[in-house]
């Protein structure tokens, strides 16, 4: 626990491995919390239960705002990232199945390092160590002005600063490309912190790119509540082929 992956107070993750000898996949995992809260303590739960499906899991803390503002709690994901992919070994995990996830800002956070590639060439890797994203009731995937007038402006601002014409450098949406890693997308169609339309849009950029996607809508779910089926959906994503189309978008 509080394995130091950088040099700030902050910079930290915790681990959970499974009891078992074989190299199981990797998933860095990041807490939500509007880019200014959040712990990954919050998280231990999902982490046990993954590791008991043959997961290795981090769990990572970032800087917060309104300590930093944007690109940082991206740059300490991508460090992270960078930290476990050359340390996966050492805790049982095969730095070749790479998987980010994240919850709430913690997607968004996940989505924008995988799919910006300067934040891992910053730490001298390529995006393609990441085999697959998954987001949980995502925040802000397509940033821009528009979000000024929603119900998480208030964490906006100091997160991404007062200038909105400077959002959208920070929305994931604007970095798809064909080549991005598969993407999982599981929102509660009755989120109203984050509404699904983000989710839908990023799903539909990516498809539109030719990335495998699969964007599961989960009727009765709101921003939270979306997190308890989450592990179940995770293990189910995590020993699928990283190949699949995941052209289906399910409801249930």
């Amino acid at each position: 626990m509080n394995v130091a992956y950088g040099s700030e107070s902050e910079q930290q993750l915790d681990l959970y491995r499974p009891s078992g000898p074989a190299a199981g996949p990797l998933l860095l995992f990041i807490h939500g919390g509007g880019w200014s809260g959040g712990d990954k303590a919050e998280f231990a739960w999902l982490g046990q239960q993954l590791a008991n499906e043959g997961v290795v899991v981090a769990l990572v803390n970032y800087r917060l705002s309104p300590k930093v503002k944007h690109p940082a709690h991206a740059e300490d994901v991508a460090r992270a990232v960078a930290w476990l992919y050359r340390h996966a070994a050492e805790y049982g995990g095969d730095p070749e199945r790479l998987y980010l996830a994240g919850h709430s800002a913690g997607a968004h956070l996940a989505s924008l390092v995988a799919l910006d590639p300067r934040y891992l060439a910053a730490q001298g890797l390529d995006t393609h160590v990441v085999r697959g994203v998954a987001g949980i009731a995502g925040a802000a995937y397509d940033l821009d002005a528009r979000y000024a007038a929603t119900a998480i402006a208030s964490l906006l601002v100091p997160a991404f600063g007062s200038d909105v014409s400077e959002w959208p450098k920070a929305a994931p949406l604007n970095y798809v490309q064909p080549g991005a890693p598969p993407f999982l997308l599981v929102h509660g169609l009755n989120d109203t912190t984050a509404p699904a339309a983000a989710a839908q849009a990023l799903a539909a950029a990516l498809r539109r790119d030719g990335v495998p996607t699969e964007l599961r809508l989960l009727p009765g779910m709101d921003h939270m509540s979306v997190l308890a089926p989450s592990p179940a959906y995770l293990a189910d994503w995590l020993g699928a082929s990283a190949t699949s189309s995941g052209e289906g978008e399910r409801p249930s």
